[in-house]
């Protein structure tokens, strides 16, 4: 497996709604794209984008192709309910060679399921990408669900052991709705790694992650995960716009890993 770094970058982008006043999306749009592309992840894991923001990302960031399908799995159909989990990769170095969605509940191939206590259907998405020298490995991005404490916990479950079936090296990214000590987090690390705790060098930035478009986290509910990987760097990336503003309610997470 190549030594090389990849550069994860996970990434919930919040959701464009009116409610959010001056911190709505179309105020933070080139912002949040901005953001991406200063910091050059080669695989990026987003959580909550509609079909448009994720438009906005394809558009603004070249070199980069998608993995995504929506929750609802059709899109355009509500743009509302259309969010995405997409992967994203840097195509000048990686090539895909598989990649599936399921939802997050008892019936995982069944579109637009809604699982155990969860308010909405949630997702993983993956994809298997192959460098030029045909070494592989698995990246997956998921949205646990904010209101449902069991189905984030079997949504946890579910997603682990449909990782684990998979020979190679794993990236799990993404915003688990809930902190270190919990259940759905533990579920986690019983087989694979938190980047965060093993990185070679430590962790950069502030240790949690969601702040409401505050600057001041509260709460660590962003991750990454590995197996068979070695991590060099973790990062919290607190970037701010002008003096008071942000580019989504959660701060962005980095990790530099090396497949094993």
């Amino acid at each position: 497996m190549t030594t090389d770094p990849v550069r994860v970058l996970s990434f919930n982008v919040r959701y464009d709604t009116d409610h959010d006043g001056p911190d709505a999306w179309p105020n933070r749009r080139e912002d949040a794209i901005r953001l991406v592309r200063y910091h050059r992840p080669d695989v990026v894991c987003l959580q909550e984008p509609l079909e448009h923001q994720l438009d906005a990302f394809r558009e603004g960031l070249e070199g980069y192709e998608w993995v995504d399908v929506p929750r609802t799995g059709e899109k355009d159909i509500d743009d509302v309910t259309d969010e995405h989990v997409p992967v994203g990769y840097d195509a000048s170095r990686f090539s895909l060679e598989d990649d599936e969605t399921f939802w997050l509940s008892e019936t995982p191939e069944e579109v637009g399921s809604v699982g155990w206590d969860a308010d909405l259907p949630r997702i993983l998405t993956r994809a298997t990408l192959e460098n030029e020298s045909g070494d592989r490995f698995h990246v997956a991005s998921i949205h646990l669900d904010n209101k449902g404490p069991e189905a984030r916990l079997e949504g946890a479950k579910l997603a682990r052991e449909r990782l684990r079936e998979l020979d190679g090296p794993v990236v799990l990214a993404g915003d688990c709705n809930d902190t270190p000590d919990s259940e759905p987090i533990e579920a986690f690390t019983e087989h694979f790694e938190d980047a965060k705790q093993v990185a070679a060098h430590g962790h950069h930035g502030p240790d949690k992650t969601m702040h409401r478009f505050t600057g001041e986290p509260k709460e660590r509910i962003d991750y990454v995960f590995v197996r068979d990987c070695d991590v060099k760097l973790s990062a919290t990336l607190a970037d701010r716009v002008g003096d008071d503003s942000y580019p989504s309610d959660h701060f962005p997470i980095a990790a530099d890993v090396v497949p094993r």
